[in-house]
C-alpha cells in the first residue's frame, strides 16, 4: 500500500503523524503509521505491506493526518477519504461434496457429437444469446412465435443454479483463517471450480447486504471467484432471510424450469438460525432445491444431536421439493505445518 502527500503551499510541513486506518481483516506486516517532514512544492510517499486475512472485498478509505511545528507544542487534526477496495479470492481446495450423488442428480452430459445421430434429442429450450443458430427449430417458431433451440444427447449440458448464503455471524464462528465463514467461502470456490471444469452452465445468486445480487454465466477460474467475492464484504455477508433469495431470481434471464438443480449454499447455524417458513418458501418457489453445506466442527457450537433433529426437520417439512441434504466429504480448513502461518 503506498499513500502520497503533496504539500502544495510555499511553506514546508516541518512534522508530520500519517495514520492509515487498515480493515479489519487485514494485518500490517510493516508499521501504516509515519512521522515525515514535506518541503514546500513537494511530495512524500509513505509505503508498507499489508496481508488480507479473509476472502472477499478490503475497504480503505480513511486516512488521518496530525500536523504539528517540529517541537509538537501546536497540532492540528486532518482527515482524507479515498475509498480504495481490494478484493481477496479464497483459496481453492477441491473437495468432493459427495460428487457422485450430486451427479445421479444433475446427470451431467458429456460435451461433443450427439451419440445417437442428429435428431436423438435430449432436451428443448428457449433460444439464448450465443446459441447456435443452426441448433434453432424454426418450425416450433413458426407456431408459437418463440425461438427454439435442441439440444442432442451428447451435446446438452446441466444447468446450475447456485445460492449462496454466508452470513456475517459465521465470521465470529471458529478462528481465522478457519472461521465458518472462511470455510463456506473455500467451499463455494472448491464447488464453482468442480461444477464449471465438468462442463455445467452455473449462474449464481449471492446473498450480500439485504439484497441478494445476480452472478450469471459463470465460466470458472479467478473471474468467476472475482465476480463472486467483490459482493461479499470480508466480515460481512447475507443480511436478509433466506426467503430474500426469491426477490432475486426475477432477475435471472432463465426461467426456472431450465435448471437441472438449485443448490443452496449455507450451513446448518444459519439454517437454525433463520425462521422455518423461509426455507419453505423459497423451497416452494423453486420446486427443486439441494442444500449443500461444508464440513465444520458444528457440534461444537450446536450438539450432534440438534443439527440431526434440524436436518430431520427441514426434511419433513420441505417434502419432495427438497432433493437432498449433503455435507462435503472433505474438511477445507487451512493447517500450517509447526503452527505457523
Amino acid at each position: 500500500m503506498s499513500i502520497v502527500i503533496k504539500n502544495n503551499s510555499g511553506e514546508p510541513v516541518s512534522r508530520a503523524l500519517v495514520i492509515d486506518k487498515i480493515p479489519k481483516y487485514t494485518k500490517s506486516t510493516s508499521d501504516p503509521i509515519a512521522i515525515i517532514s514535506i518541503p514546500p512544492k513537494s511530495a512524500v510517499t509513505i509505503s508498507y505491506k499489508v496481508k488480507l486475512l479473509a476472502p472477499g472485498t478490503h475497504t480503505f478509505s480513511d486516512v488521518v493526518i496530525i500536523v504539528s511545528d517540529f517541537l509538537g507544542y501546536f497540532a492540528e487534526e486532518l482527515s482524507h477519504s479515498d475509498r480504495l477496495t481490494i478484493v481477496a479470492l479464497p483459496q481453492e481446495i477441491r473437495g468432493e461434496l459427495g460428487m457422485k450423488s450430486l451427479q445421479k442428480v444433475v446427470g451431467v452430459y458429456t460435451a461433443g457429437k450427439a451419440v445417437g445421430g442428429l435428431y436423438d434429442l435430449a432436451n428443448i429450450r428457449d433460444y439464448t444469446p450465443g446459441d447456435n443458430v443452426k441448433k434453432i427449430i424454426w418450425s416450433a417458431y413458426a407456431k408459437t412465435g418463440k425461438l427454439m433451440v435442441r439440444e442432442d444427447l451428447g451435446e446438452a449440458r446441466a444447468k446450475v443454479l447456485l445460492l449462496i448464503d454466508i452470513r456475517p455471524h459465521a465470521w465470529l464462528i471458529g478462528e481465522t483463517p478457519n472461521t465458518l465463514a472462511h470455510i463456506q467461502s473455500r467451499f463455494v470456490a472448491s464447488l464453482v471450480d468442480f461444477l464449471t471444469r465438468n462442463g455445467m452452465e452455473v449462474d449464481a445468486i449471492v446473498c450480500s447486504g439485504i439484497m441478494p445480487k445476480v452472478v450469471a454465466n459463470l465460466r470458472g477460474g479467478e473471474e468467476s471467484l472475482y465476480r463472486i467475492f467483490s459482493l461479499i464484504d470480508a466480515g460481512g455477508g447475507c443480511n436478509s432471510q433466506l426467503n430474500g433469495f426469491i426477490n432475486a431470481i426475477g432477475y435471472i434471464d432463465k426461467e426456472l424450469s431450465q435448471y437441472d438443480i438449485v443448490i443452496l449454499l449455507t450451513n446448518p447455524i444459519t439454517l437454525s438460525l433463520d425462521e422455518p417458513t423461509n426455507l419453505r418458501d423459497l423451497a416452494a418457489s423453486l420446486e427443486r432445491l439441494f442444500i449443500a453445506m461444508p464440513m465444520f466442527k458444528y457440534d461444537d457450537v450446536m450438539g450432534r444431536d440438534t443439527i440431526v433433529k434440524l436436518l430431520n426437520g427441514i426434511s419433513e417439512t420441505l417434502g419432495e421439493t427438497l432433493i437432498g441434504m449433503e455435507f462435503s466429504e472433505e474438511g477445507f480448513e487451512i493447517i500450517y505445518g509447526g503452527g505457523k502461518p
